[in-house]
């Protein structure tokens, strides 16, 4: 009796059949961890993005109570100018006034320039919260007193204040 030769079959993954299958152990894990990477990265750009936002906008809040508190200052002096206030300052004299009340403090300077000249400057800063936000504003202005002791102000300017930096 003959006995045939035992073959071992060649696995299919190593065939050379057009249909073969590698084995790819761990390839699975390996993009489930890059996706994971991925988008935990997305997350992370997208809140640092939310974040910056909130600062830029709260900033820009910031800025234009401090310039609303500016403006109001130079209105609030101009509204209740006292002509008391010209011998007291003198000719290039300066007063200083703090006014309270706006979300920002505001401290105004009136500078008497000549005689019926004066430059009122405004200037407001948050230095409470240490941000550093700060406003300042100039206004020429011309007062005219009459005989009767009426006051009449006047802006020098077409545009009535100037922001100063």
């Amino acid at each position: 009796m003959r006995v045939k030769p035992r073959c071992r079959p060649i696995p299919f993954a190593l065939s050379s059949h057009p249909l073969r299958r590698e084995r790819r152990y761990g390839f699975a894990l390996a993009a489930a961890l890059l996706a994971l990477l991925l988008i935990s990265a997305l997350v992370t750009a997208v809140f640092f993005a939310a974040t910056e936002e909130t600062k830029i906008g709260t900033a820009s809040v910031k800025h234009q109570l401090a310039l609303s508190a500016a403006e109001s200052a130079v209105e609030m002096t101009i509204a209740e100018w006292n002509p008391a206030w010209s011998p007291q300052v003198g000719l290039g004299g300066t007063r200083v006034t703090a006014i309270d009340g706006f979300e920002v403090p505001v401290d105004v300077h009136v500078t008497r320039l000549d005689s019926t000249l004066y430059w009122i400057v405004a200037d407001a800063a948050d230095s409470l919260s240490g941000s550093g936000i700060s406003r300042r504003i100039g206004v020429a202005i011309r007062v005219l007193i009459a005989p009767d002791h009426s006051i009449t102000i006047d802006r020098i300017s077409e545009r009535s204040w100037s922001e100063l930096f």
